[in-house]
């Protein structure tokens, strides 16, 4: 164990002087080891000391040789700068030689600022950041009205607030505005003022829980300065400063003023992201009714296991009425012997349906929390996953008809004939003669500003549509991340339950052996104690008293 330690804080400082202390940017980093191993920027002891001490000096020859041909580039266009012009403009040199069934283009684009929550993650890596949310109250909004608080725990930083529904709302609106081209998780709809019950802001309470995992799993998200906000600030008035902060700004509206951990986005228009898009949409409707069906078909659950627990209630009760009618007849008769026997019988009989009932309620709780639940959140989520689609799909028919409005107006332009009315660039590099007899070439140069604003209309959907597969998948990994860790909870104690039952299934069948003169049910007692120590055991590190 001391080796192991040991191992780590070398691993820690090898980290902390060659890429913190040495000014490299710790969010590209951590990309950059997610890119080499799966989960490498959240778990160090994943890497050897030699793996990660070969995957930092290759980050850094990677980082130096891009400041190298940047400072290049820099030499080189003071050395040969000339006036801008539409002609040397990159936007418009990539909708010159690239058409809409074949363009593929990288720009560079924003870097994320660090927070305290990224600096956390990158300096201990071996720990996993863990946002809960298990308490709610009520509390007072002036002499009348009065709002639901919700307490969030982010282990093992130890950070602990209170968040009311509006200030989830005011975080995602300001995501959406900051990420409009990313698939931002959803929340809960507003609260409706008749529903107050413990089971509704329980529910309300899981489905912000797992707005706020889901944002700390995307490694964009979780690197907005306000997330880390949101998670650490306890003063609501400076809370609010922040929100109005980001209030009053405004989203990006070229992918060069984007924010990615790479510092780059790629836009792309291509037949296969068409159909990829088409097929999706078929797919999140299908799925989404689906989804609808099967949440249905567990709230039906849900009912009947109800239905049962109270028959199973009535059950009990029936034969506890025998057993108090039988001892009052024994008291009334002083009778021995096999009326004693039955009395017994009885009541273990009323302790079996109470443990049959037990297993049953427990079977309705899981199904709530771990699959009626659950499939009510995703298909919230695959909700927003197609209005996001339809986004994407609306950015792209608004480029497509500020591009056909453009092509009649050159179309126009051109037929009439007059180039002191196509507002041609200075420094085109044919002369107006030879546009004139050349209408392609004339539709590249002709209404330079109008081309220029739709090409960054363009830009943006092509930034969007590239985007919309990692989107999807993201959100498809965090579900089945989400998946695992509930249904994993949700066998465990399925299982203790299992053990429970079969305890009190050995004792009755003890019961009844014994009045056989048998030692089965001893046997099957000493059996039930042995499994139920050993799943305690297993899944609690406790023994049962």
């Amino acid at each position: 164990m001391q080796d192991i330690e040991q191992e780590r804080q070398r691993k820690e400082n090898l980290l902390m002087s060659l890429v913190v202390d040495a000014g490299y940017d710790t969010i590209a980093f951590q990309v950059y080891c997610e890119q080499i191993k799966q989960n490498g920027s959240q778990d160090i002891d994943l890497w050897t000391y030699e793996e990660l001490e070969k995957t930092i000096q290759d980050f850094i020859n990677k980082e130096d040789q891009k400041e190298m041909q940047q400072k290049s580039q820099m030499i080189v266009q003071n050395e040969y700068k000339q006036p801008v012009s539409q002609s040397t403009d990159p936007q418009f040199q990539i909708s010159k030689v690239q058409d809409d069934n074949n363009f593929i283009t990288e720009v560079q684009c924003q870097l994320p600022g660090r927070t305290k929550l990224t600096d956390y993650i990158l300096e201990n890596t071996h720990k996993q950041v863990e946002i809960i949310m298990s308490e709610y109250m009520s509390k007072s909004d002036g002499i009348i009205s009065s709002y639901i608080s919700f307490k969030i725990e982010t282990k093992p930083i130890g950070w602990v607030v209170n968040r009311r529904f509006t200030d989830f709302q005011k975080l995602r609106d300001i995501l959406v505005t900051t990420y409009p081209c990313h698939l931002i998780p959803p929340i809960p709809g507003k609260k409706l003022k008749s529903q107050t019950g413990a089971a509704y802001l329980e529910k309300r309470m899981r489905i912000m829980e797992l707005f706020l995992q889901n944002c700390l799993y995307h490694p964009l998200f979780k690197t907005h300065p306000l997330f880390s906000d949101f998670l650490e600030l306890t003063d609501d008035a400076k809370l609010k400063e922040k929100f109005n902060q980001y209030d009053k700004q405004k989203g990006p509206s070229k992918p060069q003023e984007y924010i990615m951990t790479n510092g780059s986005c790629v836009l792309e228009i291509s037949n296969e992201l068409q159909n990829y898009s088409q097929g999706l949409t078929d797919y999140l409707k299908n799925s989404q009714d689906i989804y609808k069906k099967t949440g249905n078909n567990f709230s039906k659950l849900c009912t009947d296991l109800e239905n049962l627990s109270n028959t199973l209630t009535s059950i009990t009760e029936n034969f506890n009425t025998l057993d108090k009618l039988t001892d009052g007849f024994i008291k009334q008769t002083k009778s021995k012997g096999a009326i004693e026997q039955i009395q017994l019988v009885y009541q273990e009989l009323s302790k079996f349906v109470t443990g049959w009932q037990y297993g049953v309620n427990f079977q309705m709780k899981n199904v709530k929390e771990n699959f009626y639940e659950f499939f009510r959140y995703h298909k919230k989520s695959q909700s927003s996953a197609y209005d996001y689609l339809q986004n994407k799909n609306q950015l792209q028919q608004k480029y497509q008809n500020l591009r056909n409005k453009l092509n009649e107006k050159k179309e126009q332009l051109y037929i009439k004939g007059d180039p002191t009315k196509w507002e041609l660039p200075s420094d085109i590099p044919k002369s107006v003669k030879e546009l004139q007899f050349n209408k392609g070439e004339a539709f590249k140069y002709m209404l330079t500003s109008e081309t220029k604003q739709v090409s960054e209309v363009r830009e943006m959907y092509a930034f969007m549509n590239h985007q919309l597969q990692d989107e999807i998948n993201q959100m498809i990994d965090f579900r089945i991340k989400v998946y695992a860790k509930k249904f994993v909870r949700m066998g465990q104690m399925r299982a203790l339950e299992t053990a429970k039952f079969h305890h009190i299934l050995a004792n009755f069948l003890q019961v009844l052996a014994e009045m056989q003169g048998s030692t089965t049910g001893q046997m099957y007692n000493r059996r039930a104690s042995v499994f139920i120590d050993q799943r305690y055991d297993q899944f609690f590190g406790i023994k049962p008293k």
